[in-house]
Protein backbone atom coordinates (compact mmCIF):
# COMPACT_ATOMS: atom_id res chain seq x y z
CA UNK A 1 0.00 0.00 0.00
CA UNK A 2 1.35 3.05 -0.75
CA UNK A 3 1.94 5.95 1.51
CA UNK A 4 2.82 9.55 2.22
CA UNK A 5 4.88 11.92 4.87
CA UNK A 6 5.10 15.62 4.95
CA UNK A 7 8.22 17.45 5.75
CA UNK A 8 9.11 21.26 5.36
CA UNK A 9 11.95 22.16 2.64
CA UNK A 10 14.84 24.65 3.33
CA UNK A 11 13.70 26.61 1.17
CA UNK A 12 11.08 29.46 2.61
CA UNK A 13 9.46 32.48 0.85
CA UNK A 14 7.80 35.21 3.12
CA UNK A 15 7.37 32.86 6.40
CA UNK A 16 6.35 29.76 4.49
CA UNK A 17 7.96 27.11 3.20
CA UNK A 18 7.44 24.80 0.37
CA UNK A 19 6.11 21.29 1.45
CA UNK A 20 7.91 17.80 0.64
CA UNK A 21 6.13 14.77 -0.17
CA UNK A 22 7.90 11.26 0.43
CA UNK A 23 6.29 9.18 -1.57
CA UNK A 24 6.61 5.53 -1.14
CA UNK A 25 5.00 3.99 -3.79
CA UNK A 26 5.78 0.33 -2.91
CA UNK A 27 8.74 -1.81 -0.67
CA UNK A 28 11.38 -1.02 -3.36
CA UNK A 29 10.48 2.70 -4.45
CA UNK A 30 10.03 5.47 -2.47
CA UNK A 31 10.30 9.28 -3.96
CA UNK A 32 11.09 12.73 -1.93
CA UNK A 33 8.71 15.10 -4.21
CA UNK A 34 8.20 19.01 -3.89
CA UNK A 35 4.45 19.49 -4.31
CA UNK A 36 4.17 23.66 -4.97
CA UNK A 37 1.96 23.85 -2.27
CA UNK A 38 3.15 26.51 0.62
CA UNK A 39 2.04 26.83 4.28
CA UNK A 40 2.95 28.98 6.71
CA UNK A 41 6.11 27.98 8.89
CA UNK A 42 4.59 28.68 12.39
CA UNK A 43 1.67 26.81 11.86
CA UNK A 44 3.17 23.49 10.95
CA UNK A 45 3.51 20.26 13.13
CA UNK A 46 6.48 18.14 12.09
CA UNK A 47 5.55 15.20 14.81
CA UNK A 48 2.42 15.04 12.69
CA UNK A 49 2.88 16.22 9.34
CA UNK A 50 0.30 18.57 8.96
CA UNK A 51 -0.90 21.93 10.00
CA UNK A 52 -2.55 23.16 13.37
CA UNK A 53 -5.78 24.23 12.77
CA UNK A 54 -7.30 27.21 15.35
CA UNK A 55 -9.90 26.62 17.11
CA UNK A 56 -10.95 29.61 17.26
CA UNK A 57 -13.73 30.31 14.00
CA UNK A 58 -12.07 32.82 11.43
CA UNK A 59 -10.26 33.41 8.29
CA UNK A 60 -6.97 31.78 9.86
CA UNK A 61 -8.95 28.61 10.57
CA UNK A 62 -10.90 28.16 7.11
CA UNK A 63 -7.11 29.16 5.34
CA UNK A 64 -5.41 26.63 7.23
CA UNK A 65 -8.14 24.36 6.15
CA UNK A 66 -8.40 24.70 2.99
CA UNK A 67 -4.52 23.71 3.21
CA UNK A 68 -4.55 20.79 4.70
CA UNK A 69 -7.78 19.43 2.68
CA UNK A 70 -5.48 20.15 0.00
CA UNK A 71 -2.24 18.14 1.60
CA UNK A 72 -5.18 15.81 2.20
CA UNK A 73 -6.37 15.19 -1.33
CA UNK A 74 -2.46 14.99 -2.42
CA UNK A 75 -2.24 11.90 -0.57
CA UNK A 76 -5.21 10.47 -2.11
CA UNK A 77 -4.23 11.25 -5.15
CA UNK A 78 -0.96 10.24 -5.39
CA UNK A 79 -2.53 6.34 -3.38
CA UNK A 80 -5.16 6.34 -6.13
CA UNK A 81 -2.50 7.04 -8.74
CA UNK A 82 -0.64 4.52 -7.65
CA UNK A 83 -3.14 1.16 -7.99
CA UNK A 84 -2.85 2.03 -11.78
CA UNK A 85 0.93 2.99 -12.34
CA UNK A 86 3.12 1.25 -15.03
CA UNK A 87 5.69 -0.50 -14.19
CA UNK A 88 7.92 1.58 -15.06
CA UNK A 89 6.67 4.48 -12.79
CA UNK A 90 9.82 6.74 -12.03
CA UNK A 91 10.56 9.71 -10.13
CA UNK A 92 9.50 11.40 -12.76
CA UNK A 93 6.41 10.03 -13.45
CA UNK A 94 5.10 11.02 -10.28
CA UNK A 95 6.78 14.54 -10.67
CA UNK A 96 4.00 14.59 -13.66
CA UNK A 97 1.54 13.54 -11.58
CA UNK A 98 1.56 15.87 -9.16
CA UNK A 99 2.04 18.84 -11.49
CA UNK A 100 -1.19 17.19 -13.06
CA UNK A 101 -2.74 17.23 -9.56
CA UNK A 102 -1.86 21.43 -9.08
CA UNK A 103 -2.52 22.14 -12.54
CA UNK A 104 -4.72 19.82 -14.40
CA UNK A 105 -2.60 19.50 -17.12
CA UNK A 106 0.00 17.02 -17.84
CA UNK A 107 3.80 18.13 -19.05
CA UNK A 108 4.27 15.79 -21.51
CA UNK A 109 1.45 13.43 -22.29
CA UNK A 110 2.75 10.18 -23.68
CA UNK A 111 1.24 5.98 -23.58
CA UNK A 112 2.04 6.22 -19.95
CA UNK A 113 -0.32 8.82 -18.97
CA UNK A 114 -2.85 9.29 -21.32
CA UNK A 115 -5.53 6.58 -21.21
CA UNK A 116 -7.12 6.30 -24.77
CA UNK A 117 -7.10 7.61 -28.11
CA UNK A 118 -6.44 11.53 -28.10
CA UNK A 119 -10.44 13.21 -28.60
CA UNK A 120 -10.90 16.54 -30.74
CA UNK A 121 -11.10 19.39 -28.12
CA UNK A 122 -13.41 21.49 -30.50
CA UNK A 123 -16.45 19.08 -31.11
CA UNK A 124 -17.42 16.92 -27.76
CA UNK A 125 -19.92 17.48 -26.18
CA UNK A 126 -19.50 17.53 -21.94
CA UNK A 127 -22.95 14.84 -21.80
CA UNK A 128 -20.51 12.57 -23.89
CA UNK A 129 -17.84 12.98 -22.11
CA UNK A 130 -20.25 12.22 -19.02
CA UNK A 131 -21.30 8.99 -20.47
CA UNK A 132 -18.05 8.18 -21.69
CA UNK A 133 -16.37 8.95 -18.34
CA UNK A 134 -19.46 6.74 -16.87
CA UNK A 135 -18.50 3.80 -18.73
CA UNK A 136 -14.56 3.57 -18.43
CA UNK A 137 -14.41 4.43 -14.74
CA UNK A 138 -17.13 4.05 -12.66
CA UNK A 139 -17.64 0.60 -11.56
CA UNK A 140 -19.75 0.64 -8.04
CA UNK A 141 -23.29 0.72 -8.72
CA UNK A 142 -23.84 3.49 -6.23
CA UNK A 143 -21.25 5.88 -7.56
CA UNK A 144 -22.88 5.37 -11.25
CA UNK A 145 -25.97 6.35 -9.31
CA UNK A 146 -24.24 9.45 -8.19
CA UNK A 147 -22.87 10.24 -11.33
CA UNK A 148 -26.13 9.69 -13.25
CA UNK A 149 -27.45 12.31 -11.42
CA UNK A 150 -24.59 14.89 -11.40
CA UNK A 151 -24.93 14.53 -15.31
CA UNK A 152 -28.45 15.44 -15.20
CA UNK A 153 -28.28 18.43 -13.35
CA UNK A 154 -25.04 19.22 -15.78
CA UNK A 155 -27.71 18.88 -18.49
CA UNK A 156 -30.57 20.93 -16.98
CA UNK A 157 -27.61 23.81 -16.15
CA UNK A 158 -26.65 23.64 -19.73
CA UNK A 159 -30.40 24.60 -20.59
CA UNK A 160 -30.62 27.24 -17.68
CA UNK A 161 -27.36 28.96 -19.13
CA UNK A 162 -27.94 28.50 -22.89
CA UNK A 163 -24.37 27.47 -22.94
CA UNK A 164 -21.48 25.23 -21.80
CA UNK A 165 -22.48 22.71 -24.51
CA UNK A 166 -18.99 21.94 -25.39
CA UNK A 167 -16.68 20.22 -23.18
CA UNK A 168 -14.31 22.88 -23.79
CA UNK A 169 -16.30 25.61 -23.39
CA UNK A 170 -15.90 25.15 -19.64
CA UNK A 171 -14.36 27.62 -17.68
CA UNK A 172 -13.81 28.46 -13.92
CA UNK A 173 -16.28 30.99 -14.11
CA UNK A 174 -18.60 28.92 -15.13
CA UNK A 175 -17.86 26.29 -12.74
CA UNK A 176 -18.83 29.31 -9.97
CA UNK A 177 -22.09 30.08 -12.36
CA UNK A 178 -22.97 25.89 -11.83
CA UNK A 179 -22.63 25.99 -8.47
CA UNK A 180 -24.83 28.89 -7.65
CA UNK A 181 -27.25 27.06 -10.21
CA UNK A 182 -26.80 24.04 -7.48
CA UNK A 183 -27.80 27.00 -4.91
CA UNK A 184 -30.94 27.92 -6.20
CA UNK A 185 -32.70 25.47 -8.51
CA UNK A 186 -34.91 24.85 -5.88
CA UNK A 187 -36.53 28.11 -6.25
CA UNK A 188 -37.33 27.24 -9.65
CA UNK A 189 -40.42 25.34 -8.03
CA UNK A 190 -43.37 26.52 -5.55
CA UNK A 191 -45.29 23.96 -4.13
CA UNK A 192 -43.64 21.06 -5.60
CA UNK A 193 -44.61 22.79 -9.54
CA UNK A 194 -42.13 24.31 -12.10
CA UNK A 195 -42.94 27.81 -12.13
CA UNK A 196 -43.48 29.22 -15.85
CA UNK A 197 -40.68 30.65 -16.13
CA UNK A 198 -38.27 27.46 -15.88
CA UNK A 199 -40.54 24.80 -17.27
CA UNK A 200 -38.25 24.74 -20.92
CA UNK A 201 -35.71 23.41 -18.70
CA UNK A 202 -37.78 20.76 -17.19
CA UNK A 203 -39.44 18.95 -19.99
CA UNK A 204 -37.36 16.13 -20.76
CA UNK A 205 -37.24 15.43 -16.97
CA UNK A 206 -40.84 14.39 -16.29
CA UNK A 207 -39.53 11.48 -13.80
CA UNK A 208 -37.08 13.20 -11.90
CA UNK A 209 -37.85 14.53 -8.31
CA UNK A 210 -38.56 17.80 -7.85
CA UNK A 211 -34.97 19.31 -6.32
CA UNK A 212 -34.74 20.35 -2.71
CA UNK A 213 -32.81 22.91 -1.12
CA UNK A 214 -28.79 21.95 -1.23
CA UNK A 215 -26.68 22.20 1.62
CA UNK A 216 -23.15 23.17 1.43
CA UNK A 217 -21.61 19.77 1.50
CA UNK A 218 -24.22 18.43 -0.77
CA UNK A 219 -22.74 20.87 -3.09
CA UNK A 220 -19.17 20.62 -2.46
CA UNK A 221 -20.32 16.51 -3.19
CA UNK A 222 -21.70 17.21 -7.07
CA UNK A 223 -18.45 19.77 -7.67
CA UNK A 224 -16.13 16.57 -6.46
CA UNK A 225 -17.83 14.44 -8.92
CA UNK A 226 -17.66 16.49 -11.73
CA UNK A 227 -13.70 17.46 -10.91
CA UNK A 228 -12.84 13.93 -11.13
CA UNK A 229 -14.87 13.42 -14.66
CA UNK A 230 -12.88 16.79 -15.66
CA UNK A 231 -9.78 15.52 -14.57
CA UNK A 232 -10.21 12.37 -16.72
CA UNK A 233 -11.16 14.28 -19.40
CA UNK A 234 -7.33 16.19 -19.15
CA UNK A 235 -5.57 12.41 -18.59
CA UNK A 236 -7.58 11.17 -21.61
CA UNK A 237 -6.43 13.86 -24.15
CA UNK A 238 -10.14 15.24 -24.50
CA UNK A 239 -9.37 19.19 -23.18
CA UNK A 240 -5.83 20.47 -22.42
CA UNK A 241 -6.66 21.67 -18.44
CA UNK A 242 -9.36 21.48 -16.23
CA UNK A 243 -11.54 24.54 -15.71
CA UNK A 244 -11.25 23.44 -12.02
CA UNK A 245 -7.53 24.92 -11.98
CA UNK A 246 -9.20 28.42 -11.91
CA UNK A 247 -11.23 27.23 -9.52
CA UNK A 248 -11.17 26.90 -6.01
CA UNK A 249 -13.97 24.43 -4.15
CA UNK A 250 -14.46 24.59 -0.28
CA UNK A 251 -13.90 22.00 1.82
CA UNK A 252 -17.33 19.80 3.28
CA UNK A 253 -18.29 21.02 7.08
CA UNK A 254 -18.96 18.27 9.20
CA UNK A 255 -20.63 18.42 12.67
CA UNK A 256 -18.95 16.31 15.96
CA UNK A 257 -20.15 12.72 15.26
CA UNK A 258 -23.26 11.21 17.71
CA UNK A 259 -23.32 7.91 18.53
CA UNK A 260 -24.91 5.69 21.16
CA UNK A 261 -23.08 4.57 24.37
CA UNK A 262 -22.42 0.83 25.50
CA UNK A 263 -25.06 1.55 28.59
CA UNK A 264 -27.19 2.77 26.06
CA UNK A 265 -27.45 -0.38 23.32
CA UNK A 266 -27.79 -2.57 26.21
CA UNK A 267 -30.97 -0.71 27.26
CA UNK A 268 -32.66 -1.05 23.66
CA UNK A 269 -31.56 -4.59 23.16
CA UNK A 270 -33.09 -5.45 26.91
CA UNK A 271 -36.03 -3.03 26.16
CA UNK A 272 -39.56 -5.50 26.34
CA UNK A 273 -40.64 -5.10 22.57
CA UNK A 274 -43.05 -7.96 23.06
CA UNK A 275 -46.28 -5.89 21.79
CA UNK A 276 -44.40 -5.33 18.80
CA UNK A 277 -43.04 -8.39 17.40
CA UNK A 278 -41.60 -6.90 14.42
CA UNK A 279 -39.90 -4.09 15.79
CA UNK A 280 -38.23 -6.06 18.18
CA UNK A 281 -36.78 -8.36 14.87
CA UNK A 282 -35.59 -4.94 14.02
CA UNK A 283 -34.16 -4.08 16.97
CA UNK A 284 -31.96 -6.68 17.08
CA UNK A 285 -30.94 -6.25 13.67
CA UNK A 286 -30.10 -2.69 14.54
CA UNK A 287 -27.83 -3.91 17.92
CA UNK A 288 -26.10 -6.73 15.00
CA UNK A 289 -25.38 -3.52 12.82
CA UNK A 290 -23.99 -2.08 15.92
CA UNK A 291 -21.63 -4.85 16.65
CA UNK A 292 -20.10 -5.09 12.91
CA UNK A 293 -19.38 -1.76 12.21
CA UNK A 294 -20.51 -2.15 8.48
CA UNK A 295 -22.35 0.25 6.05
CA UNK A 296 -25.99 -1.01 5.74
CA UNK A 297 -25.61 -1.34 1.83
CA UNK A 298 -22.65 -4.07 2.77
CA UNK A 299 -24.69 -5.24 6.32
CA UNK A 300 -27.75 -6.22 3.84
CA UNK A 301 -26.06 -8.27 1.14
CA UNK A 302 -24.43 -10.92 4.33
CA UNK A 303 -25.90 -14.39 3.86
CA UNK A 304 -24.47 -16.79 6.05
CA UNK A 305 -21.97 -18.14 3.79
CA UNK A 306 -19.86 -14.78 5.12
CA UNK A 307 -19.65 -16.63 8.31
CA UNK A 308 -15.87 -17.67 8.64
CA UNK A 309 -14.47 -19.03 12.02
CA UNK A 310 -16.58 -17.24 14.41
CA UNK A 311 -16.17 -13.98 11.86
CA UNK A 312 -17.90 -11.71 9.19
CA UNK A 313 -15.60 -11.66 5.90
CA UNK A 314 -16.63 -9.59 3.54
CA UNK A 315 -15.33 -7.28 0.55
CA UNK A 316 -17.02 -2.92 0.84
CA UNK A 317 -18.63 -2.67 -2.27
CA UNK A 318 -17.42 1.14 -1.37
CA UNK A 319 -13.84 -0.09 -2.25
CA UNK A 320 -14.45 -3.32 -4.56
CA UNK A 321 -12.80 -2.01 -7.81
CA UNK A 322 -10.03 -0.10 -5.86
CA UNK A 323 -8.21 -2.32 -3.13
CA UNK A 324 -10.50 -5.52 -3.43
CA UNK A 325 -9.04 -6.21 0.48
CA UNK A 326 -11.20 -8.50 2.46
CA UNK A 327 -12.58 -6.90 5.96
CA UNK A 328 -12.70 -9.61 8.70
CA UNK A 329 -15.03 -9.01 12.02
CA UNK A 330 -15.12 -11.26 14.59
CA UNK A 331 -18.48 -12.33 15.99
CA UNK A 332 -19.03 -11.08 19.51
CA UNK A 333 -21.47 -13.56 21.73
CA UNK A 334 -24.22 -11.08 21.41
CA UNK A 335 -24.37 -10.77 17.59
CA UNK A 336 -24.01 -14.97 17.52
CA UNK A 337 -26.97 -14.75 19.72
CA UNK A 338 -29.10 -13.34 17.45
CA UNK A 339 -27.95 -14.84 14.48
CA UNK A 340 -29.02 -17.65 15.40
CA UNK A 341 -32.01 -16.51 16.60
CA UNK A 342 -32.69 -16.11 12.70
CA UNK A 343 -31.18 -18.58 10.91
CA UNK A 344 -32.76 -21.36 9.35
CA UNK A 345 -32.77 -22.91 6.12
CA UNK A 346 -35.52 -20.69 4.42
CA UNK A 347 -33.71 -17.41 5.12
CA UNK A 348 -31.10 -16.49 2.24
CA UNK A 349 -29.89 -13.14 4.35
CA UNK A 350 -27.99 -13.72 7.32
CA UNK A 351 -31.37 -11.85 9.15
CA UNK A 352 -34.78 -10.94 7.89
CA UNK A 353 -34.20 -7.71 6.31
CA UNK A 354 -36.71 -5.28 5.26
CA UNK A 355 -36.20 -2.47 2.99
CA UNK A 356 -33.52 0.34 4.29
CA UNK A 357 -36.42 3.37 4.52
CA UNK A 358 -38.48 0.71 6.71
CA UNK A 359 -35.45 -0.11 8.89
CA UNK A 360 -34.67 3.93 9.49
CA UNK A 361 -38.00 4.70 10.19
CA UNK A 362 -38.10 1.35 12.76
CA UNK A 363 -34.87 2.69 14.41
CA UNK A 364 -36.11 6.04 15.66
CA UNK A 365 -39.21 4.34 16.70
CA UNK A 366 -37.53 1.63 18.93
CA UNK A 367 -35.25 4.38 20.40
CA UNK A 368 -38.14 6.37 21.44
CA UNK A 369 -40.06 3.73 22.89
CA UNK A 370 -36.81 2.42 24.66
CA UNK A 371 -36.19 6.37 26.45
CA UNK A 372 -33.49 7.13 24.51
CA UNK A 373 -33.59 10.40 24.33
CA UNK A 374 -30.46 11.96 25.43
CA UNK A 375 -30.12 15.50 23.92
CA UNK A 376 -26.86 15.97 20.66
CA UNK A 377 -26.03 18.54 19.17
CA UNK A 378 -25.97 18.28 15.40
CA UNK A 379 -24.53 20.79 12.25
CA UNK A 380 -27.63 21.35 10.33
CA UNK A 381 -25.88 20.31 6.64
CA UNK A 382 -28.04 23.03 4.73
CA UNK A 383 -28.16 25.61 7.04
CA UNK A 384 -24.98 25.51 8.85
CA UNK A 385 -26.71 26.45 11.84
CA UNK A 386 -25.97 24.41 15.55
CA UNK A 387 -28.90 22.37 16.09
CA UNK A 388 -30.21 20.37 19.48
CA UNK A 389 -32.45 17.35 19.18
CA UNK A 390 -33.21 14.24 21.24
CA UNK A 391 -30.79 11.23 19.73
CA UNK A 392 -33.56 9.14 18.69
CA UNK A 393 -35.27 11.98 15.88
CA UNK A 394 -31.25 12.17 14.26
CA UNK A 395 -30.88 7.99 14.77
CA UNK A 396 -30.59 5.89 11.57
CA UNK A 397 -28.66 2.60 9.99
CA UNK A 398 -25.32 4.75 9.46
CA UNK A 399 -25.37 5.76 13.18
CA UNK A 400 -24.67 1.86 13.99
CA UNK A 401 -21.85 2.14 12.38
CA UNK A 402 -21.11 5.29 14.98
CA UNK A 403 -22.19 3.31 17.68
CA UNK A 404 -18.75 0.30 16.42
CA UNK A 405 -16.48 3.00 15.42
CA UNK A 406 -17.21 5.34 18.57
CA UNK A 407 -17.18 2.72 21.59
CA UNK A 408 -14.11 1.08 20.23
CA UNK A 409 -12.00 4.08 20.01
CA UNK A 410 -13.08 5.48 23.41
CA UNK A 411 -11.36 1.50 24.91
CA UNK A 412 -8.42 1.94 22.26
CA UNK A 413 -7.16 4.68 20.45
CA UNK A 414 -5.93 2.62 17.60
CA UNK A 415 -7.27 3.98 14.27
CA UNK A 416 -5.62 1.30 12.42
CA UNK A 417 -7.03 -1.40 14.36
CA UNK A 418 -10.37 -0.02 14.14
CA UNK A 419 -10.17 0.93 10.75
CA UNK A 420 -9.08 -2.86 9.69
CA UNK A 421 -12.66 -3.73 10.93
CA UNK A 422 -14.42 -0.96 9.38
CA UNK A 423 -13.38 -0.88 6.01
CA UNK A 424 -11.78 2.16 5.93
CA UNK A 425 -8.31 3.04 3.92
CA UNK A 426 -5.15 4.04 6.01
CA UNK A 427 -5.61 7.49 6.47
CA UNK A 428 -9.01 8.27 5.52
CA UNK A 429 -10.62 11.39 5.86
CA UNK A 430 -14.00 9.80 6.34
CA UNK A 431 -12.72 7.73 9.34
CA UNK A 432 -11.38 11.00 11.48
CA UNK A 433 -14.97 12.08 10.88
CA UNK A 434 -16.10 8.87 12.73
CA UNK A 435 -13.90 9.40 15.05
CA UNK A 436 -15.30 11.31 18.12
CA UNK A 437 -13.25 12.02 21.47
CA UNK A 438 -15.25 10.70 23.85
CA UNK A 439 -15.77 12.40 27.61
CA UNK A 440 -14.00 9.37 29.37
CA UNK A 441 -10.98 10.01 27.32
CA UNK A 442 -10.80 13.46 28.08
CA UNK A 443 -11.65 13.51 32.00
CA UNK A 444 -7.91 11.94 33.29
CA UNK A 445 -6.20 14.87 31.41
CA UNK A 446 -8.16 17.60 32.50
CA UNK A 447 -7.38 16.11 36.14
CA UNK A 448 -4.28 18.34 36.22
CA UNK A 449 -6.32 20.82 36.97
CA UNK A 450 -7.80 19.62 40.14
Amino acid sequence: MASTKYELSKKDRNGTSELIVRFCYDRKHSYRLHTNIWVPQTAWNPSKGKLIIPRIHGKEQKRLSQLQAKVDDLSNFLKTESIEAPQSADKNYWIKKIRFFNNGVLAEPDSATVESDIYSESSERIIDAFNAFIEARIKNDKTKRHMITTMGIVRRYILYSKGCELLKDWTGEDLADFQEFLRIEHTFFENGICKKKWAYIYKGFSKMRVPKKRGGNRIHSIMKMLRIMFNWCVRTGRIKKSPFSTFHLDSCVFGTPFYMTIDELNTLYHFDFSNRPKLAIQRDIFVLQSNLGMRVGDFYSLTSANIINDAIEYIPGKTLHDSGDVVRVPLTERAKEIINRYQSDSNKSLVPFICEQKYNDAIKVMLKLAGINRMITTLNPTTRIEERHPIWEKASSHMARRNFIGNLYAQVQDPALISSMTGHRPGSRAFERYRAIHDDIKKPILKIFD
